[in-house]
């Protein structure tokens, strides 16, 4: 007779293994179809930043909650944080304008905008 002890112990010790060492991120809540840029500068993501979703729609979402961008400066608290806009690359331009404009008036200097790395030819 076989004894099968010693294998399902070695299969759950690689399934503990695999547990503990795969990478767990979170999925984006939309699709986005992000721009491509040759010159973007890789910036820190950490829980402090205020990251703002505009779809290709043209709908702002702020932590799976649409928002109006009326709404938008309420979210814009103060200087000391990182705004990253994740911005789909068919968002019209002059939403994308409106929504900067709100940076301004709350005296944001620096918006950050997610983007993919352009492949060279």
């Amino acid at each position: 007779m076989v004894n099968l002890i010693p294998m399902i112990n070695l299969i759950f010790l690689l399934l503990i293994f695999f547990l503990l060492t795969g990478v767990i991120t979170k999925k984006d809540p939309v699709d986005i179809d992000r721009p491509e840029s040759e010159f973007g500068n890789e910036v820190e993501i950490d829980n402090q930043n205020i990251i703002f979703t505009v779809t290709k729609k043209n709908e702002i979402l702020y932590e799976n909650n649409k928002l109006k961008i009326e709404e938008l400066s309420n979210f814009i608290l103060s200087n000391n944080k990182k705004y990253i806009l994740d911005l789909d690359k068919e968002a019209s331009i002059h939403f994308f304008n409106r929504i900067m404009t709100e940076f301004k008036e709350k005296d944001i200097k620096k918006v950050f905008v997610k983007v993919i790395e352009k492949e060279n030819d």
